[in-house]
């Protein structure tokens, strides 16, 4: 049986914790709990009551990862789109924008992304400090450091280079942060990650056992991803070599209530406001035309929620309850595969890499052909670019893309125009834009510390 953990978001409608945890200036819809039940911290003054901690750390990163089926999506569908997973079929201008390549610091839609992630960081960071204080080096204490440092993951692959990090004091007083370089988000992740295998290797709970090698393997991938983020594909090898490569850490959905659905099943199949996309741009990947097992579509046979695309159904997630793999030893074999090549490179242990994670994928994805045997570069692609198609294929809708085709430009120093869709944008009228990764919110103005970063630098 394959290691995996399976995250009961549904436990997370009833357990929302009240805390300030948007840290969107001059906007006091962060302070909005949807859920309908709430859970003051003040209540949270014993250890029996840490799991409600637990379940709200679920909840507000599901929130933030995927969105639901009642509000606004989630990082995956909107990275998925300023990227080359998804072409929008919508009339929404804030999606619109995305896709284009063209938004505005005032998008609305990008500002729920940032709010969301910044909650889902401060919802973790609260439940490290309650376990740290009621339960300290328990295995859950270490799966909410591993939260926080995801959290810092998203928002570093997703948006430019000068990121703020505030708090809310316990006077209700906003602690601003200081701006931070993607060098540094990935550096601070980093530490969280660190925290988590620091906290495992003190757990004494005789009830954590079987737990422990779990988080040590979410800590382990979520640490490779930040240090393969940073360039230091060497410690990232290190770091995941002893995930199993059938480990799965997933973060669970439910349909007992809109907000902890989920929300790539709703925009896609339900509401039709994303399409999958293919060689978009003219150098998008071919999602579609590739016919791989690991990328599950259908072509709807009708247009999307404009009435003029093409709508294209991602089957990846077929159900409001369907989970998303968070963590995988999918990603550590390729992470792997990266350090290899970076050392020595396409060798035989490069293309072994990749055969793993290709077969885990395959059965992962429930393919009923055996997935082929890698041996070497495809004609016409280079080994980075075979590598980086692997990863956009193995990890498909996942919120790894946008990220990857950054380092495409940072770490491998490719020419925009050969990594993100340009052009014309068809079918609707105008051309692609410059930008590369999402634009820090205008709420976020009110920091004294706060300039505009350029989301057209990746």
């Amino acid at each position: 049986m394959p290691m995996r953990r399976h995250l009961i978001h549904a436990r997370a409608a009833g357990a929302a914790l009240v805390l300030s945890a948007g840290l969107i200036a001059c906007d006091n819809r962060i302070l909005r709990v949807t859920a309908p039940d709430v859970v003051l911290p003040s209540a949270l003054t014993s250890a029996s009551a840490l799991p409600t901690a637990t379940a709200a750390v679920y909840g507000d990163f599901g929130y933030a990862y995927t969105g639901d089926a009642g509000d606004d999506e989630g990082i995956i569908e909107d990275g998925g789109l300023l990227g080359d997973e998804f072409h929008s079929s919508d009339t929404f201008n804030t999606r619109i924008q995305i896709d284009q390549r063209s938004i505005l610091n005032d998008n609305a839609q990008n500002e729920v992304d940032f709010r969301r992630i910044q909650r889902a960081r401060t919802t973790a960071e609260f439940a490290v400090t309650q376990y740290q204080h009621l339960e300290p080096n328990a295995a859950l204490e270490a799966e909410a450091f591993s939260f926080v440092g995801f959290a810092y993951l998203l928002a570093g692959e997703n948006y430019c280079s000068g990121i703020p990090f505030s708090n809310v004091l316990p006077s209700g007083q906003i602690q601003y942060g200081a701006l931070e370089t993607s060098a540094q988000v990935f550096t601070d992740a980093a530490a969280r990650f660190d925290s988590a295998i620091t906290a495992l290797g003190k757990d004494t709970i005789s009830g954590d056992a079987g737990q422990i090698p779990i988080e040590q393997s979410l800590a382990a991938v979520g640490l490779g991803r930040a240090l393969v983020d940073g360039g230091n594909y060497a410690a990232a090898a290190t770091a995941v070599a002893s995930v199993p490569t059938d480990f799965v850490f997933d973060q669970g959905y439910s349909q007992s209530s809109s907000r902890t659905s989920n929300g790539v099943f709703e925009y896609v199949q339900e509401e039709h406001r994303y399409s999958v996309a293919d060689q978009e741009g003219g150098v998008g990947l071919p999602f579609r035309s590739a016919n791989d097992p690991r990328v599950l579509w259908s072509d709807a046979g009708t247009l999307g929620f404009d009435a003029r695309d093409s709508l294209f159904l991602q089957l990846k997630y077929t159900s409001y309850n369907a989970p998303i793999p968070l963590a995988t030893g999918i990603e550590a074999r390729l992470i792997q595969a990266e350090a290899e090549l970076a050392a020595n490179g396409a060798d035989a242990n490069f293309f072994l890499y990749l055969d793993q994670a290709r077969t885990q994928s395959y059965i992962a994805n429930g393919a009923k052909t055996t997935a082929p045997s890698i041996t070497a570069v495809p004609a016409g692609m280079t080994p980075v670019t075979f590598l980086f198609q692997e990863r956009a294929f193995d990890l498909w809708l996942t919120a790894h893309r946008l990220g990857d085709m950054r380092r495409l430009l940072t770490q491998y120093h490719m020419g925009v125009n050969s990594v993100f869709p340009n052009g014309s944008y068809a079918p609707r009228p105008g051309n692609f834009g410059p930008d590369v990764d999402l634009p820090i919110p205008v709420t976020e103005e009110g920091n004294p510390s706060f300039k505009t970063c350029d989301n057209t630098i990746p």
